[in-house]
């Protein structure tokens, strides 16, 4: 008899019955099965292992709250003597319309509260009477030099001009000595540059140089380029960027600076400076805020009070933000840590022929707050495209304001704290901002741990995410020491590429191996986010690595870092083409958490050691 008959030889009744258990507990298995299976690709798509570069949902809803972009003026012959040619490459012929925005993103939606003022008076309306002029990059200033932090309204270009770059090498041909002064409130000092602390150099006509309080000897130099760089010991040093010596003498505010000034576009000689921390105990100066200059005689034209009693954050007034000012319409831009976003009609008189330079700025301002945090404060420097500036907060907050309006148009948070400068791109498809996070707020530990730094490709025009890419860093969370608090992540500002690298964004990614150590440099393909190239390194680096082009459109990247090292790479694979000493006399010149800026052949960098370099590039 086969063993199938004896199997089988039970009534219909329990084998029904058999087959039923049989049957339940299959589903049961797969239902557990499926869950799971969810389960898994929920934490995965949660940690960015997959879907990363997928975009988000199309828009749904609404109504676009964004007002329509003037028509640019548009020149496409040869480009005149001050702009810069590598910015050529990518110039464009139309600026693109507004879109609908997506409804997640709405500012209502994301529990943002805002208010426009003028003084102390709160405006229920505003619309501004003229429209701004923020097209083109390459239009942007009137004379040769990188007059604000990345250059002009796009944040785009931290180089000016061509390099002859035939040995692929730079060398060190002047050093100077910036100071030091005690933090307002805690044990440490700050020293040398800091971040950004960005350079800002510029090539004055020959009428403004004249007119100016520069040395004789300088004066007379035919040609002179000029460094400006603003320095944590509370002083601005001027200097000749072919020989580092001083062409005047310094203008102290007596307190900290660490971020980027700007110089005025239209080659006027004004100077816009922030303010990093408040002045050490015992200083006789008190104020925080923003300051501007003539250039003329140092002469204070006007001061921005920090402590602003219209602003929503009330206890703490400095700014590392990089103002955008549009020459055309006479009109500045800057945003502050006290959670206002100022623009203001400057009303500049300048008396070329008598050299005198006056300001009566009318401000129209804009106030924030979040339902999802107290941190209202704008570390970064605005981009402008048309009518729209986009900056990112200190609680992770990425935020587009239509400046005719002074209203958000749409904010977007983003997967933690952001102090970034976002980029602007202008592609066939559309304007994009490239942008990134620090790893700070996420899984809110205490002390050293590793998280996720992210970067992303969004739409400026609707804040939808085309595509989000992650790396993995390590930070360090010191609630009780401020400045045992060591952020890793994206801190520098990344690099939209151009010429032979236009497909390319290239984002720095500091401390990859643990606090203080590692650096990983990834190229991203613009349209797609996928990894084209990664270099890593031994030291991390704050600092924005800096693009650079020879004339037949090769890119090279700069990347100082903490180890004193100024790293060269080819743009285009991300080879390591040498590796130059930021030196003081014989002894390394210490960590650059600052930018750098290029004019030429020439560039100019600070540590935080306090050595200032001037550096060939050959």
């Amino acid at each position: 008899m086969r063993k199938s008959t004896v199997t089988y030889s039970v009534s219909n009744k329990k084998k029904r019955r058999r087959k039923m258990r049989k049957g339940t507990g299959s589903i049961i298995f797969l239902l557990v099965l499926i869950i799971a299976l969810i389960g898994v690709l929920y934490y995965m798509w949660q940690n960015g292992l997959i879907f990363d570069t997928l975009p988000d949902k199309e828009p749904t809803v609404d109504p676009s709250l964004m007002t329509p972009s003037p028509e640019p003026t548009i020149t496409l012959g040869e480009l005149q003597a001050w702009q810069n040619p590598i910015l050529k490459a990518g110039r464009f012929t139309e600026l693109f319309k507004p879109k609908e925005v997506d409804s997640s993103f709405l500012p209502s939606v994301q529990g943002i509260e805002s208010d426009i003022f003028r003084g102390t008076a709160i405006l229920e309306t505003f619309l501004r009477s003229y429209s701004l002029k923020f097209g083109d990059p390459v239009n942007y200033q009137q004379v040769p030099g990188v007059l604000t932090f990345r250059g002009n309204n796009f944040r785009n270009s931290p180089s000016y001009g061509y390099v002859d770059f035939a040995e692929k090498k730079v060398e060190q041909i002047w050093e100077r000595q910036a100071g030091s002064l005690k933090s307002s409130k805690w044990s440490f000092y700050w020293s040398g540059t800091g971040w950004t602390g960005q350079p800002v150099i510029v090539q004055w006509p020959e009428d403004i140089r004249n007119m100016m309080n520069i040395y004789k000897v300088k004066k007379d130099k035919v040609g002179l380029i000029e460094v400006i760089y603003a320095t944590m010991d509370g002083k601005i040093y001027f200097f000749d960027i072919e020989d580092g010596k001083s062409t005047r003498d310094p203008i102290d505010i007596k307190a900290p600076v660490k971020g980027t000034p700007a110089i005025d576009p239209r080659g006027y000689p004004i100077l816009y400076v922030g303010q990093g921390d408040n002045a050490p105990p015992g200083s006789t100066m008190t104020d925080i805020g923003m300051r501007i200059f003539s250039l003329i005689d140092f002469e204070l034209l006007h001061f921005i009070d920090g402590m602003d009693p219209m602003a929503y954050r009330t206890d703490w007034g400095a700014c590392d933000s990089s103002p955008i000012i549009d020459g055309e319409t006479d009109t500045l831009v800057w945003g502050s840590e006290n959670g206002i976003l100022y623009t203001a009609k400057l009303n500049t008189s300048f008396d070329r022929s008598a050299g005198k330079i006056s300001i009566s700025p009318e401000f129209t301002s804009m106030r924030y707050k979040s339902a999802a945090s107290t941190l209202h404060g704008i570390e970064s420097s605005p981009s402008i495209y048309g009518n729209y500036a986009f900056y990112g907060d200190n609680s992770g907050i990425l935020t587009c304001v239509d400046l005719m309006t002074m209203k958000p148009v749409w904010s977007k948070p983003l997967d933690d704290d952001t102090d970034v400068t976002p980029v602007l791109s202008h592609e066939d498809e559309g304007v994009y901002l490239y942008t990134g996070t620090e790893v700070d707020y996420q899984q809110r530990i205490t002390g050293q741990y590793r998280g996720d730094a992210y970067v992303y490709k969004i739409d400026a025009m609707t804040g939808k995410t085309m595509w989000r890419n992650s790396y993995k860093c390590y930070t360090q969370n010191d609630e009780a020491d401020v400045g045992n608090d060591i952020n890793g992540g994206v801190m520098g500002t990344p690099i939209v590429g151009k010429n032979n690298i236009d497909n390319m964004v290239i984002f720095s990614f500091c401390m990859t191996n643990g606090i203080y150590s590692g650096n990983a440099m990834v190229a991203f393909d613009k349209t797609g986010g996928q990894v084209l190239w990664t270099y890593t390194s031994t030291y991390y680096s704050w600092s924005s690595p800096v693009d650079i082009y020879d004339e037949a459109g090769n890119g090279y990247i700069l990347l100082p870092d903490s180890g004193g090292n100024l790293i060269v790479l080819n743009a285009y694979n991300g080879v390591e083409l040498s590796v130059g000493k930021i030196m003081m006399r014989d002894e390394t010149g210490g960590n650059v958490e600052s930018s750098a800026a290029v004019f030429g052949d020439m560039l100019v960098v600070g540590t935080r050691r306090g050595v200032i370099v001037g550096m060939k590039l050959k």
